[in-house]
């Protein structure tokens, strides 16, 4: 997967309806009177003139602006307390927890 489709928390914006723009997508906004246009994300890799879902997003706050890191799972605090609550919280955020696990894994076996 590419670097640009793989969020600091671990999503894959290859799969989000959001990033997609999928009719459903767009489709569920609509019925709730709110402009799909106004519901867009280029993902958090986009250059900073991009939308990303969430710009006040506090684990890309933490992981890129203030560590400097590209992945959470780079993190010496990986999982922190933040980041296990926002996995809990929807399947699709477990499943990108359990991608920076595989990460982790992939580089702690690289770098033995």
């Amino acid at each position: 997967m590419s670097d640009l489709l793989q969020a600091p928390c671990g999503l894959d914006c290859a799969q989000c309806s959001i990033y997609l723009r999928t009719e459903e997508e767009l489709a569920y906004w609509r019925d709730r009177g709110i402009d799909p246009e106004k519901i867009r994300c280029d993902g958090c890799r986009a250059p900073r003139s991009g939308c990303r879902w969430s710009p006040d997003c506090a684990i890309f706050a933490c992981c890129v602006e203030q560590q400097g890191l590209l992945y959470c799972s780079d993190c010496s605090e990986f999982p922190c307390a933040e980041l296990e609550a926002w996995a809990d919280a929807y399947s699709h955020h477990r499943a990108a927890m359990q991608n920076l696990w595989r990460m982790r894994r992939e580089k702690d076996a690289g770098s033995s």
